[in-house]
């Protein structure tokens, strides 16, 4: 005959279970500088993808690259969704909505001076750490050229400890397709920055990869 265990001894079980590290959390980088602030579209049918792919609990934020992106203010949306099935639902179409409008705003804006990738990978891997998720990714939809504002210092660590950064839509720039030694350079610092930082830094080539990609993370 099986011992049932005592219902004090359950409840603390089932309640530490649930305390710990469970589900997925996904920051998506939206690159609104000058040269790129096209790709917009491009970048919201990439959220829109996601928020079919996560479940109740996962935790979704959206945020713009800009001149300056060490801060919350650049945030477009940022939810945990409900455990419960059909309010996470509405939860994903409320975001959906807002996702939308962005476009929308950005399509009568010019882009922004300079572009802080660093700051806006900081202000992500940040946000990241108060989640407690077992996976954690950071997408960026973006051109991967820094250029940042006079005085502005980004010589600090990235906190990416087990976070998969995934760069998407990566243009070359046409001295890079003149000597391709350049752009691979590039990719390379930008991979060594992640991986000193605890993560792993993926090129996205081709946008019908991404979905593989992040099931392989």
């Amino acid at each position: 005959m099986k011992r049932l265990l005592p219902p004090l001894f359950l409840a603390l079980l089932l309640s530490g279970c649930a305390a710990g590290p469970h589900g997925r959390a996904v920051y998506v980088l939206v690159d609104t500088s000058g040269s790129y602030i096209h790709a917009v579209p491009k970048a919201a049918r990439i959220v829109r993808y996601l928020l079919g792919t996560l479940e109740p609990g996962d935790t979704i934020a959206v945020a713009r690259i800009s001149s300056l992106s060490f801060t919350n203010k650049d945030r477009v949306a940022a939810m945990t969704l409900s455990r419960r099935p059909a309010q996470a639902d509405a939860q994903k179409r409320a975001i959906a909505v807002r996702i939308s409008a962005f476009v929308k705003t950005m399509a009568g804006r010019r882009g922004t001076a300079y572009t802080d990738i660093s700051g806006a990978l900081l202000e992500a891997a940040h946000f990241l750490r108060g989640v407690p998720a077992v996976r954690k990714e950071i997408i960026v939809v973006s051109d991967m050229r820094q250029d940042l504002p006079p005085g502005a210092v980004r010589h600090v660590p990235l906190p990416l400890g087990r976070v998969s950064v995934f760069a998407v839509n990566v243009i070359k720039s046409r001295g890079e397709n003149m000597n391709p030694a350049r752009y691979l350079a590039r990719m390379r610092r930008w991979d060594a920055r992640v991986t000193k930082g605890g993560g792993r830094f993926i090129i996205v080539h081709q946008l019908s990869r991404l979905p593989a990609l992040l099931r392989a993370s």
